[in-house]
């Protein structure tokens, strides 16, 4: 499991790289290509925008994956954060970075979940 921990950190880690190189040369003048218009600059905006959020996306996945090596070396590893009990390998092996077992995820998300019943 920490071959797969640490093959999926290096590919996250490269993606980073790839999305900052791009990010780098893909200046916002070359974007809206001095056309002046207005919908060529909101354009810019949204595909700068976007390209951070993935940078973001991909170093929170960086920050877990560097949780999960810790707690393999501590002996933490593959155990649910809340109920104690061992994650499903098939979870782990879709998610390596997961703190959470299927039920006690399911029951947190439910509570994140806003309620489908209309206000009166």
């Amino acid at each position: 499991m920490e071959a797969h921990l640490r093959r999926r950190y290096d590919e996250v880690w490269t993606d980073i790289r790839r999305e900052l190189d791009k990010h780098a040369e893909q200046r916002y003048s070359d974007l809206v290509q001095g056309a002046g218009d207005p919908e060529d600059a909101a354009t810019a905006d949204v595909l700068i925008d976007l390209n951070l959020a993935e940078v973001e996306r991909d170093a929170e996945e960086l920050k877990a994956l560097q949780d999960a090596l810790a707690r393999l070396k501590r002996g933490e590893y593959g155990f649910c954060q809340r109920c104690g009990e061992a994650i499903a390998p098939g979870r782990l092996e879709a998610l390596p970075h997961a703190t959470l077992c299927v039920d006690c995820q399911a029951i947190i998300e439910r509570a994140r979940a806003p309620d489908p019943t209309p206000s009166l």
